[in-house]
């Protein structure tokens, strides 16, 4: 006569444990990125959108949790050994990273680190800095229409996007060409722009940083840019790449 309640109650605890399973495997598999928008430059009105956008991935998606620092100079060693990646999102100037070392060392040995515009127009007078990015910052054209061309060669950023596109933006010209291993994955096609821009202007680029990951995407200059389909999607595969995902 017990045996339809024990049965129920066996069963209700194995569904209570396969709940508990499920939580702790989506907790292991989340990864926290750590978010920096501070600029000691120039502030750029789309830092408000970047935020917007990285804060409304973390909350839809259970991959990710997304932490906004005050500054960078949260950006201690401690917090860096819990976190996955770090996003510098259209920072500028020199920021007081407290530990630059434990910075690239955390790059180095498995972290993921994204830039987004101007990361690149940031921390110029650390040169291990560029070296980690791929580039640095030299300088800009007007805010216009562009055409972009992709690479032709399969990235998992950049799968299923059209051979070329056009975006509104202010497009980036660097001291050098992103260093040798890196995999330049999209660029501006210099005739289509008015500014007196050199003649190989790579935008979106992927790139090995010892045993970590480096994806850094030139373009989100203006609010617009943020809110662009294209954009959008290399940003979360960026991320996602970098992640190791």
């Amino acid at each position: 006569m017990t045996t339809a309640p024990i049965n129920a109650l066996a069963l209700a605890l194995v569904v209570m444990a396969v709940a508990l399973i499920g939580a702790a495997d989506a907790s292991a598999a989340q990864q926290r990125v750590l978010l920096v928008t501070e600029a000691r430059g120039f502030v750029h009105p789309s830092i408000a959108d970047a935020s917007a956008f990285f804060a409304r991935l973390g909350r839809r998606s259970p991959r990710y949790d997304v932490v906004h620092l005050a500054g960078a100079a949260q950006l201690t060693r401690r917090r860096l050994r819990h976190a996955d990646g770090v996003v510098f999102a259209n920072t500028t100037g020199e920021l007081p990273l407290p530990d630059r070392r434990a910075f690239l060392r955390f790059v180095r040995r498995g972290g993921a680190f994204v830039g987004t515009h101007s990361a690149s127009d940031t921390l110029h007078s650390w040169h291990a800095y560029a070296r980690l990015l791929g580039g640095e910052f030299a300088r800009h054209g007007s805010v216009q229409p562009g055409r972009l061309v992709v690479a032709p060669r399969p990235h998992p950023v950049t799968r299923g996007l059209p051979r070329t596109f056009s975006l509104t933006d202010e497009f980036y010209e660097f001291t050098a060409p992103p260093p040798k291993g890196t995999r330049v994955l999209v660029r501006l096609d210099r005739d289509s722009v008015s500014d007196e821009l050199g003649s190989d202007l790579p935008l979106v680029w992927a790139r090995r940083y010892g045993r970590g990951r480096v994806f850094y995407d030139a373009l989100g200059h203006s609010p617009e840019t943020w809110r662009d389909s294209h954009f959008r999607l290399m940003m979360k595969r960026g991320l996602r790449w970098a992640l190791g995902r």
